[in-house]
């Protein structure tokens, strides 16, 4: 197994950066994703630890074997490289077998045929390809295709397996197969993997470690978990998944929970990674699927709820959407029907999220604060 050292990486497009001095450490048969939204940087970076692009500074090594450092004129070949790497679009030659797929890059490499016949074997048994072997693309799924590309990918025995966003054309539970299956192959030949997506299920399904880019920058990193759960930024929080933001005010530091208002009058408990002090404004998020709501018999309002009227309900799939403004802040939560049944456009309403699952973070949506049911409202003001 090989870990990767990427110091000080930079590179830019037509005087645009995309990558700005860039450090990373992966360690030895460690799972990275890449984890940001389209021109972030990620598969610029990916494309530079593969040898695919020339940065214009830094250096990349894989464990002792420096492979590009612009200082001292060091830019390996992707073939000298030795890792493995799968595409989007799968990229495989519809006019060869898949066997002869499978075995392109050792007859690149010119290794001997009855090795050749070994590797390809067992790398085709690994995803479970092997009666396919005399197929060709064009015959098979999209999954078996994608198997296949996995299968070339790591039939040299490379040291690092490179895969940029090798599920996105595939449907929701196809990809959820795969998954499971790049997992399982990797941990099978203990290669060091840097995957890129822009799927949070892809990240949180597959990874030890995520990243989170922005703007050619590590915003953060950690276990998905704690990325998922207790983003330091609005632009993290929105990216994976938080969609109510609201300025609110300090009312009760913590070193770990604070209490905040927001609306009219309304207490919510919220986790903080920094100190904050009485009276201090600050951004909230609140993810709209963890909100439960209730219809408010004007009784007390219990602690850490949004008191409000409900302005619109729209049933979206399997989830109805609530919005309950307060105070000229909206709040919406998204529920199952059966918690929604009683809920009614123009009645008073409690939103209750769980405990520690406000998070307050820095900066600002881009969109605004406390604006996430602007289009709800337009939509949806059905009185069911």
């Amino acid at each position: 197994m090989t870990g990767i050292s990427i110091q000080g990486l930079h590179k830019s497009f037509g005087g645009r950066t995309v990558l700005d001095h860039v450090d990373l450490t992966v360690e030895d048969g460690e799972f990275v994703c890449l984890l940001g939204p389209s021109g972030c940087g990620k598969s610029t970076l990916l494309r530079s630890v593969a040898g695919l692009e020339s940065p214009e500074g830094g250096s990349i090594s894989f464990g002792d074997d420096t492979v590009f450092d612009r200082a001292a004129g060091i830019n390996r070949t992707p073939e000298q490289r030795q890792l493995g790497m799968v595409f989007q679009s799968f990229a495989l030659w519809p006019h060869k077998s898949v066997f002869d797929n499978v075995a392109y890059p050792l007859k690149r490499a010119k290794v001997g045929r009855s090795e050749i016949q070994d590797r390809v074997r067992e790398a085709l048994m690994m995803v479970d390809l092997w009666e396919h072997k005399s197929s060709y693309p064009g015959t098979l799924s999209g999954g078996q295709q994608q198997r296949v590309a996995l299968a070339r990918a790591v039939v040299g025995r490379p040291r690092l397996l490179l895969l940029d966003e090798p599920l996105s054309s595939l449907d929701t539970n196809l990809r959820a197969q795969m998954r499971r299956e790049i997992r399982r192959i990797q941990q099978h030949i203990g290669a060091t993997a840097i995957y890129v997506t822009h799927d949070k299920e892809d990240a949180g399904g597959l990874a030890d470690r995520v990243l989170v880019l922005q703007d050619g920058r590590i915003a953060q990193e950690g276990a998905p978990r704690d990325v998922f759960v207790s983003p330091k930024t609005a632009f993290v929080a929105e990216f994976v998944g938080f969609d109510n933001f609201f300025t609110a005010t300090v009312t009760e530091p913590g070193e770990t929970l604070a209490t905040i208002e927001i609306g009219h009058g309304n207490s919510l408990s919220a986790a903080t990674t920094k100190p904050v002090t009485t009276g201090q404004q600050v951004t909230a998020a609140i993810r709209s699927r963890l909100v439960r709501v209730h219809p408010h018999d004007g009784g007390p309002v219990p602690d850490n709820t949004f008191a409000g009227t409900v302005i619109s309900k729209a049933h979206l799939g399997d989830d109805v959407e609530v919005v309950i403004s307060s105070g000229g802040v909206d709040l919406v939560a998204r529920v199952r029907p059966g918690y929604a049944r009683d809920i009614h456009v123009g009645q008073q309403a409690l939103a209750q999220p769980p405990v520690g699952t406000v998070v307050i973070v820095e900066g600002t949506r881009k969109g605004g604060q406390g604006e996430a049911a602007a289009a709800t409202r337009q939509l949806a003001t059905s009185p069911n």
